[in-house]
Formats: structure tokens, C-alpha cells, sequence
């Protein structure tokens, strides 16, 4: 299927199928709800996914659990959430990367208009960070040294076109220099390269960086948005240093379009309620995560903005 094509199917409104005749009665308090991630364990997807289980019980009247399996880049996960009886227990937690820039660049198994999203967790901002020690402490320090070195500095930034990637491959365009790529299962082992030496720099968002923010053993150097980020509100936008690079992400919970509009609708209200919660809101200023809860009509929005951005990104660049 070609870019254009998956556009015009993600426009049209999803049906809505019921899930053979389970009735939604007791939804969702009859079993825990699995929240599938396609990343590690500790970086900034689990993160979000962690403070809706911190606060679940009261507003879902069930238990989430977080499961990730970052397995064959994401995937596994994706194809778990689309295999599981579709009863509203089993739903998805990503990004765009995993989900929406794989499926338009390989033969992934699924349309991107099987995804519905049940409820956005939160906007996050791409982020350039080093080490407190580092030579790099700086944006432009970075990209001097890259300009008058290149390819010799070292990036690490998730996986191939993630969502801490691109704006790097985007940030190279506009500056005009070139750095070395290192692909990680997520921020978390991003995080650990940094720290560990094994490379210079490191592209994430702001709640994996935190605590090394809070110790002082990491500096950010600039964030791919249009405003600065409330979490870290000292660290300048790359358009403020002269760079026009801004491509925020999200961090949303999807069901397959196969569980019943009705089961969707208990799940979107009862997940804006946990992530409203002054709970779910002190744990997002704690972890770094700016906890910003969007509907399903909104998030559907984001959702297909993102993947007409991505397709507009991937044609220029792949051309």
C-alpha cells in the first residue's frame, strides 16, 4: 500500500465492530487490563504507562499492568495487542515510531487504520542531552565539534526513524553537519550509553533524563518543540537557537478497532479520569512527564496528523 493510500484510510471513520456478543456490563473490573509496550522497561513509554497503573484501581475498578515487549523493533508488541481476543483487556502503548513510521516504510501485517486511540497520556518533547562532563555541553558546542569533525561524534537515539531520531536526522538537514547513528532498543539504554561513555550524546524526551537532570551527572541541550517544556523549563527550544526543527510525539493508549465502540468509550472515560487525578498529575511532575490527557476524538486527530507529517518527512527523505 502506498503512503497516499494508508492516508486516505486512516481519514475515513472507523466502524465500530462488537466483540462477540461479550456483554460490557462488569467491564473492565472482571480481569487486570494489559497494557502493551513496545520498549524496555524503564524508559519513557513505561513511564507513562506506570502512572496510569499507579492510579487505576480507583477509576477503572481494575488493576493495569504494563508488559513490554520491545521484541523484532516493536512489533511483537503491536501483533500481540492485534491477536488478543479483542475484549478491551489487551491495548496498546506507543509512540508513532513502533506503529505508524514502521507500517509506512516495510509490510508490517496491519492498516493504520485498525488502531483507535482510547485516550492520549501525554505530548512529549524530543530532547538532546550529554553528560554533565561531557565537551558537549552546549547545543552549539555539539554541533561546532560535528562541523569540524565528521561523523566522528556519536548519537545514541532509539531506533531507526524513532521518535527521538528523526528530529535528529531533521536538525543534521538544517545545520549541515553529520553525526554517527546508534540505533538503542529505547531511552532507557540511550540513557545508559550516555552515562556509560559509550557515546556522546543522547536523543530522548524529558522523563528518561530526569533523575541525571536532578543529580547533575546530565545536561539537556535543546528540545524539538514549539515551546519550551513546563518538566524543564530552562532547557531552550531548537528554534530559539536558530534551528527550525519541531516534531513533538504523544504517548497514547490504542485499542484495535475491533473492540466495541462501547467497551472504548468506558475505557476513554475512565483512563481521563485516573490521568486527571491530582495522583496521576504529582507522579507526571515526579517522572518528568508533562501529563496532558486527550480524549479519543482528539488523540484520533493527533493521530492522523502524525502520520501525514511522517509521510511528508519520509518522502523527502527517501527520495
Amino acid at each position: 500500500m502506498t503512503f497516499k493510500n494508508i492516508a486516505l484510510a486512516c481519514a475515513v471513520s472507523v466502524a465500530s465492530i462488537t466483540a462477540g456478543g461479550v456483554s460490557a456490563a462488569d467491564f473492565p473490573s472482571e480481569k487486570p487490563i494489559r497494557l502493551i509496550s513496545p520498549y524496555g522497561a524503564g524508559g519513557a513509554v513505561d513511564i507513562a504507562g506506570r502512572i496510569l497503573s499507579s492510579v487505576s484501581g480507583e477509576f477503572l475498578d481494575t488493576r493495569v499492568d504494563v508488559v513490554s515487549l520491545s521484541g523484532a523493533g516493536g512489533q511483537e508488541a503491536i501483533q500481540y495487542v492485534r491477536d488478543a481476543d479483542p475484549d478491551g483487556y489487551t491495548l496498546l502503548i506507543t509512540d508513532y515510531g513502533p506503529l505508524v513510521t514502521t507500517a509506512l516504510r516495510e509490510d508490517v501485517g496491519y492498516e493504520l487504520d485498525e488502531w483507535v486511540p482510547s485516550a492520549q497520556i501525554t505530548e512529549v518533547a524530543p530532547i538532546f542531552f550529554a553528560r554533565a562532563d561531557s565537551d558537549y555541553t552546549s547545543l552549539e558546542a555539539w554541533i561546532d565539534a560535528a562541523r569540524a569533525a565528521p561523523d566522528t561524534i556519536s548519537v545514541g537515539h532509539g531506533r531507526h526513524l524513532s521518535v527521538p531520531h528523526l528530529p535528529l536526522i531533521l536538525l543534521e538537514s538544517e545545520a549541515d553537519f553529520s553525526t554517527i547513528h546508534l540505533p538503542t532498543t529505547g531511552g532507557s539504554q540511550a540513557l545508559a550509553f550516555v552515562l556509560g561513555g559509550q557515546v556522546d550524546i543522547g536523543a530522548s524526551v524529558p522523563s528518561t533524563i530526569q533523575g541525571g537532570i536532578d543529580d547533575g551527572s546530565l545536561v539537556a541541550l535543546a528540545v524539538a518543540t514549539a515551546e519550551r517544556v513546563a518538566a524543564q523549563p530552562d532547557v531552550p527550544t531548537l528554534r530559539e537557537l536558530g534551528y527550525d526543527v519541531v516534531l513533538p510525539a504523544w504517548y497514547t493508549i490504542f485499542a484495535h478497532r475491533d473492540v466495541s465502540e462501547e467497551r472504548r468509550a468506558i475505557l476513554e472515560e475512565g483512563i481521563l479520569a485516573a490521568l486527571e487525578s491530582d495522583a496521576a498529575q504529582a507522579l507526571g511532575q515526579r517522572t518528568g512527564t508533562d501529563v496532558q490527557p486527550l480524549g479519543a476524538e482528539a488523540s484520533q486527530t493527533a493521530y492522523l496528523t502524525t502520520i501525514d507529517n511522517l509521510i511528508a518527512i519520509l518522502d523527502h527523505f527517501e527520495d
